[in-house]
This record gives structure tokens, C-alpha cells and sequence, in this order.
């Protein structure tokens, strides 16, 4: 499980840069009023390719993984929405993923829609934008209190 860990953590970085490199992208796209370019529907492809992966390597973690759903219980006589640290990862961290995945996805998928390219790029540029902001908020960041992870675990 701790390559899963290590894993999931270096795709956290590879989907941030991503992310970002798409939401400037789009921007520029937006602002240069240009034609939607291979290279831009590839940065976006690849973004959505690392979130999915990113997601079902989180999924495995929360199965199966040192605090899993299958792997761990909870401290005897309490809930999940009561404990702060399984609410965050069985509960927080996973829907708000989820959430910056399916916007992933749908800012991907402008691309392949037969509207104008600028509108491509402005819808883009929000579904990309909202999900970073989402998915800042979701990570178990080291100042996050009761959560936090390390900037790069396992190492």
C-alpha cells in the first residue's frame, strides 16, 4: 500500500500541473482568440486522464488502504460524520474529488463539441478553474489540523 501512497501523492502533483497548464491554456485560447489547437485538446486529454487515475488510485486507497473502509474501524462508539479525520478522507476528500473529476471531465469535453472555439476555451477555462479551486480545498494539506499529510509522503 505505500507505493499506492507514494503513487497517489506524485499524481497529485502531475494533475496539479496539468490542471494549471490547462487553465492558462484555455485562458491564452480565450484571450488570443484563436483556433483550439492537437496541443490543447491533448493538455486537457491528459488532464482528465490523470484525474481518472489519480481518482481510482484514491479509491483503492480508501477501500483497502491503511484507514480503508474495509482496512480500518472506527474508535468504539463513534460515527464517521463525528470524527474528524474519517470525515474528511471517507467523506470530504472523496465527494469533493469526485466532483473536481466529473468538472474535469466536462471542461475536456468543450473540446469536442461543435461550438465556437472561443466558447470552447471560455467554458474550458471555468469547469478547469472551479475544479483546481475544489480539489485545493480537498487536499490534506501539512498545515491542514487533524488531516494533514506531508507535502511528499513516502520519501
Amino acid at each position: 500500500m505505500n507505493i499506492l501512497v507514494a503513487l497517489h501523492n506524485l499524481l497529485r502533483w502531475v494533475l496539479l500541473i496539468l490542471l494549471l497548464a490547462s487553465i492558462v491554456k484555455s485562458l491564452s485560447g480565450l484571450n488570443g482568440k484563436k483556433a483550439l489547437s492537437a496541443g490543447d485538446k491533448k493538455i486537457w486529454l491528459f488532464t482528465m486522464i490523470s484525474a481518472h487515475t489519480q481518482f481510482l488510485v484514491g479509491l483503492i486507497l480508501l477501500l483497502f488502504g491503511r484507514f480503508g473502509m474495509f482496512t480500518a474501524s472506527l474508535p468504539e462508539g463513534t460515527s464517521v460524520m463525528k470524527d474528524s479525520f474519517y470525515r474528511f478522507f471517507w467523506v470530504e476528500h472523496t465527494t469533493m474529488m469526485l466532483i473536481a473529476i466529473v468538472l474535469i471531465t466536462i471542461g475536456r469535453g468543450q473540446a469536442k463539441k461543435s461550438i465556437p472555439d472561443a466558447v470552447k476555451y471560455k467554458k474550458a477555462f471555468w469547469f478547469f478553474l472551479i475544479a483546481l479551486i475544489v480539489i485545493l480545498a480537498a487536499i490534506p494539506w501539512p498545515f491542514r489540523e487533524a488531516v494533514s499529510r506531508p507535502w511528499f509522503p513516502s520519501l
